[in-house]
């Protein structure tokens, strides 16, 4: 189980790990957004290529909040409650923030408790 914080206005914010094809580990904060369906994780196409992970697809079309636009898709590998993943990552370069989608709550269960301050997936 990791423990996240609470934004600003109450956004739900978790700390992951990011493990680069050399093994280098890096550290990064993303907003779990449960708007965001269709992916496990939306990373700025510079994040994915510095960690120098493999390109799956070009162009892929995604269902975003804004609507439908058009994603690079890289196989990534990150460190979420103590258990590593290899999965499907969504790049663009117009990405501001790291998202973590709805579907890591098919596989994890989430905690929300803003009177008490507790927060934690896994």
């Amino acid at each position: 189980m990791i423990s996240g914080r609470f934004g600003e206005i109450g956004e739900l914010i978790f700390e992951i790990e990011l493990i680069a094809t050399d093994g280098g580990k890096f550290s990064l904060d993303v907003l779990l957004d449960t708007g965001f369906t269709t992916g496990l994780l939306v990373l700025d196409t510079q994040d994915a290529e510095s960690l120098r992970w493999a390109l799956i697809e070009r162009n892929r079309t995604v269902q975003m909040a804004r609507g439908e636009e058009l994603f690079d898709i890289y196989q990534g590998i990150l460190v979420l409650d103590q258990q590593e993943y290899i999965i499907p990552v969504v790049a663009s370069l117009e990405i501001r923030e790291p998202l973590l989608g709805l579907q890591w709550l098919k596989m994890l269960p989430l905690a929300v408790n803003f009177a008490a301050g507790v927060l934690t997936l896994g």
